[in-house]
């Protein structure tokens, strides 16, 4: 005689259904958890080249920092950074921000695509010659640049010479909207974390929060915090708070400031 089979029953099969729902949703959070440390974790390796490139800068002249734009076709700090750096175009795009913005970016949108052009022409007429374009997501503290000796006096007094003191508060490259802010210690936090740069119009003078420098760098890019490689070659996750806590400039005074929680 032959056995009849047994199969399951629809209660045992509503049960195992059941239990693979629950296993999902208690996993999915924490996978997203994990690919977010990741992508961040990726972020602080590229921060942590682009350091590297300054220091080798710095070794390479003398201790001088890089100069400061004159014109169009000056170099950006990532071409002058260029050639110590082996992966320029990868390296300069945080993970979390892989959407090119434009000219007013977001926390998860990055700047660009931008543009770099050097003068091909003869001496009778320039002509223009596209150098590369770029996408990036970082910005370089714009106190540290090299100036000119007679130019841009009122800088003076906050650009910070090298070498600096601290020099493990003072940032370097960090997470940002644009290729590059300066930041002081009068700026307050933007309303808004995700487009931070105040926009002035007739209808709302101010709809994304007062002026200031530092909101290019006070975005939410990695869970209310960014990251940043600073002047003594480490790299870290800087809360937003915390960013008025590090030295920008030279007479940088720290300050506590509360960061909307939007």
């Amino acid at each position: 005689m032959s056995r009849p089979r047994r199969g399951f029953s629809l209660l045992e099969l509503l049960v195992v259904i059941a239990i693979i729902t629950i296993l999902i949703g208690i996993l999915t959070p924490v996978l997203v958890s994990v690919r977010r440390a990741s992508r961040s974790t990726a972020c602080l390796a590229n921060l942590q080249q682009w350091g590297n490139s300054f220091q080798l800068n710095l070794t390479s002249n003398a201790g001088r920092s890089i100069p400061a734009m004159q014109d169009i076709t000056s170099l950006r700090w990532y071409e002058l950074l260029q050639p110590y750096n082996a992966d320029v175009h990868r390296t300069l795009l945080c993970p979390d921000a892989t959407d090119p913005g434009n000219a007013v970016g977001s926390a998860s949108q990055a700047w660009g695509p931008n543009r770099t052009w050097k003068s091909a022409g003869p001496p009778t007429g320039p002509a223009w010659a596209q150098r590369d374009v770029f996408v990036g997501s970082y910005g370089f503290n714009g106190w540290l640049y090299r100036y000119p000796q007679d130019q841009a006096p009122f800088l003076r007094p906050e650009l910070l010479n090298l070498p600096a003191k601290q020099s493990d508060r003072i940032p370097v490259i960090a997470d940002c909207i644009e290729e590059d802010a300066t930041p002081r210690d009068t700026d307050d936090a933007p309303r808004d974390l995700q487009r931070p740069i105040p926009f002035h119009s007739p209808a709302d003078p101010a709809p994304w929060g007062p002026a200031g420098s530092m909101s290019r760098f006070c975005i939410d890019r990695h869970g209310r915090a960014v990251n940043a490689v600073f002047l003594d070659g480490h790299a870290a996750r800087v809360p937003l708070e915390d960013l008025w806590k590090l030295r920008w400039n030279a007479t940088f005074s720290p300050r506590t400031v509360t960061v909307p929680a939007h």
